[in-house]
């Protein structure tokens, strides 16, 4: 399945969500959802955000990685291309925070953005990205056309933290913003995951050595430095379980 347009269409389940709850609730509700059981990089994040600079946050979807950090640091400038999850970022931002509906990339232009299918349900809401490999969805996909624009394009200033979740597509994000890394040295935290890529996580791991960057990873509620991470036992064999290391540190030098 492919189209040229995109119209997102809302389960019933989300339209309530969307529409009789307040937006500020709802995002209240979802922010401790994963407080409780969300990614354990949260919960390390105010070691790793500078308060007096700005966050970044690539991939935003609805939001929970941008209302976190908006509590840690001066301001936050999030991304989200998808354009069923935009609305839903930009109605409830902290005063603190920019939405940008553009997909961040290695070019400035337009490209598209791949939504694929994973089950019956339809389409994924979290699952979108620039990475052809999402055209390989078992229940097919749709695209639409986005925006985009490297990093390095906006010319941020005073930048303290990045995160990047962009379902496969990393690589090319961090070719388009190098310049901004190497001259504000933030702290990134990237989203890699071999069976997005396609390849072996060793592989795309090699990719990151661009950033010059000192690579640490969550066990146990704790930073590990990459020297224990054990690709077979952290993340290919355990995806879908507890312990599976999906997000990894990048202290830039």
């Amino acid at each position: 399945m492919t189209a040229t347009t995109y119209k997102p269409r809302y389960s019933f389940e989300e339209w309530v969500k969307y529409n009789l709850i307040p937006p500020k609730l709802y995002m209240w509700r979802l922010l401790r959802k994963h407080a409780r059981h969300g990614e354990r990089e949260l919960k390390l994040l105010p070691a790793l955000v500078d308060p007096a600079k700005i966050a970044i946050d690539i991939g935003a979807n609805k939001g929970v990685y941008t209302h976190t950090l908006a509590k840690l640091c001066r301001a936050v400038q999030a991304f989200e291309p998808h354009p069923k999850m935009f609305p839903l970022l930009a109605r409830a931002l902290p005063v603190n925070a920019t939405a940008h509906h553009v997909a961040i990339s290695d070019a400035n232009g337009t490209a598209d953005l791949v939504i694929p299918s994973y089950n019956k349900a339809g389409l994924t809401n979290q699952g979108a990205s620039l990475d052809v490999n999402k055209k390989n969805a078992p229940f097919g996909f749709t695209t639409v056309n986005v925006q985009s624009r490297t990093l390095d394009s906006y010319n941020f200033t005073n930048v303290g933290f990045i995160k990047i979740d962009v379902e496969g597509f990393e690589a090319a994000v961090v070719r388009g913003l190098l310049e901004t890394v190497r001259r504000e040295k933030p702290n990134v935290m990237i989203e890699i995951e071999e069976w997005h890529r396609k390849r072996p996580i060793e592989e795309c791991l090699a990719e990151m050595d661009v950033l010059n960057a000192e690579v640490l990873f969550v066990r146990d509620g704790a930073l590990r430095p990459i020297a224990e991470f054990n690709p077979e036992a952290d993340h290919r064999s355990r995806r879908g379980q507890p312990g599976y290391v999906q997000n990894f540190i990048f202290r830039v030098r």
